[in-house]
């Protein structure tokens, strides 16, 4: 079995909200989870970290909390330990870690 794809993750992640049903499935709205984006990433968390089924370079903008892959975009603000997606980098100053103590 393959990795998911980032597009995959997303449709999880979407779905775990009650945002969306993924494609291909029939369920009831009443049957729907209905988590907030910060419980419905820990759900993606513990599938990458426990059961290493996701690969954990999919991780939730700090800022505008989507789904991205740290192998194509985004930065990690060591010092305050953040990431952010490619459209949310404007938030985090240029010099943002250097001269750290």
């Amino acid at each position: 079995m393959s990795n998911p794809t980032l597009e995959q993750v997303k449709s999880l992640y979407e779905y775990l909200k009650g945002e969306s049903i993924p494609d291909g499935f029939h369920l009831s709205k009443s049957g729907r989870p209905k988590l907030t984006a910060k419980k419905a990433y820990q759900v993606i968390y513990v599938l990458q970290e426990h059961l290493r089924i996701i690969p954990d370079t999919f991780e939730q903008c700090w800022n505008c909390k989507e789904i991205f892959d740290t192998n194509e975009s985004g930065l990690y603000w060591e010092s305050k330990s953040r990431h952010y997606c490619d459209e949310c980098t404007y938030l985090v100053p240029y010099n943002y870690d250097r001269g750290k103590k």
